[in-house]
C-alpha cells in the first residue's frame, strides 16, 4: 500500500492547509496510508482537524528553515513514501530535502507564478522563492497546478516539461462541509440580508473593494449586513477595520475554526479577490446552494458561475460592479449547484 506523507509548516489554519487535509482524506478513503509531518510545534487550530484521524509527527522547529536537517533525516528513514507539500516555503524545503534523501515528492502550487500583488519585503521574498523554484521544481515527481491558467504560467515561467505539470482543480469534500454545519444555529439577525466573505485578510483578497462597494449595496438593500470571517490581526487588516469603525452593518468576525455555519446561513457569498489560485470557498458556499457574487480573479470563475442561475461575476478592482453583482445575486432563488471540476482519477495517478 502506498504511503503519503503530507508536510505542513505549522498547525495554523489557512486555505492551502484546508485543501491539503481534504486531499489527505480523499486519498485515505481510496486505501492510501496517510500521515502528516508538522515542521512547527504540536499546537494550533488544525490539531483537532488532523488528530486522531491521522498520525502526525511534529518537529518542534521555531522556523521552517530549521526543519531542513530534521526532515532530511526523517526522509532517509522513510524513503519508500511519497511526500506532498502545498505551501511555497514548504515546497522548497521539501524539494531540497527530497533531493538530498533520494525521495519522491509531489508539490501543489498555491499561487500564480506571475503574482505581482506582493510589495516590499514580501515581494522580495516571492522573487527569491521563484528563483529557487526554477532550480528545484524540475526534480519533483509531479507539480500540481490548480487550473489551466496556472499550468501555462508554470510552463512559461519555470520552463517545465508538459508531462511534469498536471492540472487538478481543488477538491471540496461536500459531505464534510455539510456535516460541519449540520444542526447549527443561525448566527445572524434573521431580519437582515446577510452577505459573507471568508478569507485570510490580505491585499489580494480585495476587502477594501468590498468596503468601497458597501454604500451602493446599502442604498439598494437597506437591511444588508456584511460579515467577514478570517484572521484580522495584521496591520493591513486593522487598517480595513478602522475604515468601517462605528458601522453596525459591516462586521469583522475574526478567525472561526468552523466557518461553515456562517456560510450555510448567509444570503449571499461574496468573493471580491484580486487574485486566487482556485476559489475553494466559492465551491464550499455552493455546497449550501448559496448565490455568489464574485470577481473574475481567476478564469475558472466563468466556468463555475452561470450568471443569473447561481450568481454573477465582474472584473477585479471594480467596486461599482461588485456591488451590482451582490445586489443581483442576493435576489436569486431556488439555486441548485451540482458543479464539480475535481477529477479524483487524476489525483490517484499522481501518487502511483
Amino acid at each position: 500500500m502506498n504511503r503519503i506523507i503530507f508536510m505542513l509548516p505549522d498547525l495554523s489554519a489557512g486555505g492551502a492547509e484546508r485543501v491539503t487535509i481534504t486531499i489527505a482524506r480523499l486519498l485515505h478513503k481510496e486505501g492510501y496510508d496517510v500521515e502528516f509531518v508538522n515542521f512547527g510545534y504540536h499546537r494550533g487550530e488544525m490539531l483537532d482537524w488532523i488528530e486522531p484521524e491521522f498520525k502526525m509527527t511534529s518537529f518542534n522547529c521555531e522556523r521552517v528553515l530549521g526543519a531542513i536537517p530534521v526532515l532530511t533525516k526523517f526522509m532517509k528513514t522513510q524513503q519508500n513514501s511519497v511526500y506532498f507539500a502545498s505551501r511555497e516555503h514548504v515546497n522548497i524545503i521539501g524539494l531540497l530535502c527530497a533531493r538530498i534523501a533520494g525521495c519522491k515528492i509531489v508539490v501543489r502550487i498555491p499561487n500564480m507564478p506571475r503574482n505581482t500583488l506582493t510589495k516590499g519585503f514580501s515581494g522580495l521574498k516571492m522573487r527569491i522563492i521563484k528563483c529557487i523554484n526554477r532550480w528545484l521544481l524540475p526534480s519533483a515527481k509531479m507539480v500540481i497546478a490548480q487550473n489551466e491558467e496556472m499550468k501555462q504560467q508554470l510552463l512559461d515561467y519555470y520552463s517545465l516539461s508538459t508531462d511534469k505539470v498536471i492540472v487538478i482543480n481543488n477538491p471540496v469534500d461536500k459531505n464534510y462541509v455539510i456535516a460541519a454545519a449540520e444542526g447549527s444555529d443561525n448566527p445572524y439577525n434573521q431580519s437582515e440580508t446577510i452577505f459573507l466573505n471568508v478569507c485570510n485578510i490580505a491585499f489580494s483578497k480585495g476587502i477594501d473593494i468590498l468596503i468601497d462597494a458597501w454604500d451602493k449595496v446599502k442604498s439598494s438593500i437597506p437591511n444588508a449586513h456584511m460579515y467577514v470571517v478570517g484572521r484580522n490581526g495584521s496591520g493591513y487588516a486593522r487598517q480595513l477595520m478602522e475604515r468601517v469603525k462605528g458601522r453596525e452593518d459591516f462586521t469583522f468576525l475574526g478567525f472561526q475554526s468552523n466557518p461553515y455555519p456562517y456560510i450555510k446561513h448567509c444570503n449571499c457569498f461574496v468573493l471580491p479577490s484580486r487574485m486566487e489560485g482556485f476559489p475553494n470557498v466559492v465551491l464550499e458556499a455552493m455546497c449550501f446552494n448559496r448565490p455568489v457574487a464574485c470577481s473574475t480573479c481567476v478564469d475558472v470563475i466563468k466556468k463555475i458561475i452561470t450568471e443569473g442561475k447561481n450568481g454573477f461575476y465582474c472584473d477585479i478592482d471594480n467596486a461599482d460592479a461588485i456591488a451590482d453583482c451582490m445586489i443581483k445575486a442576493s435576489q436569486l432563488k431556488n439555486i441548485d449547484n451540482n458543479y464539480d471540476l475535481f477529477d479524483l482519477d487524476k489525483l490517484l495517478r499522481v501518487f502511483k
